[in-house]
């Protein structure tokens, strides 16, 4: 495992060995992605979904998330109509 040192302003020095591996060149774009085990530097590709690509942990499709999001969506809307009737009622 490689390592490097932060300085006083924040700035580290990427291992030469890593910036000829993953071709990070002065002025590449990079980003970092917070997750429960501290903090992933990425490099941006050519292809900014590649470069996302696997940021998010989960064993669920894309289908399978995009289908619970409609579920909470059709369950958020039932609430809402119920909760305004019972305004309309008050009145």
């Amino acid at each position: 495992m490689l390592s490097a040192t932060i300085s006083s302003k924040g700035a580290v020095v990427i291992p030469k060995e890593i910036r000829k591996k993953y071709a990070i060149e002065a002025g590449k774009k990079v980003f970092f992605i917070e997750n429960e085990n501290g903090v992933e530097l990425r490099s941006l590709s050519g292809d900014p979904v590649n470069a996302l690509r696997g940021s998010m942990k989960t064993d669920k499709s894309a289908l399978e998330l995009l289908h619970e999001s409609r579920v909470q969506d059709t369950d958020h809307e039932a609430s809402l109509e119920q909760y305004a009737k019972g305004l309309k009622n008050e009145k």
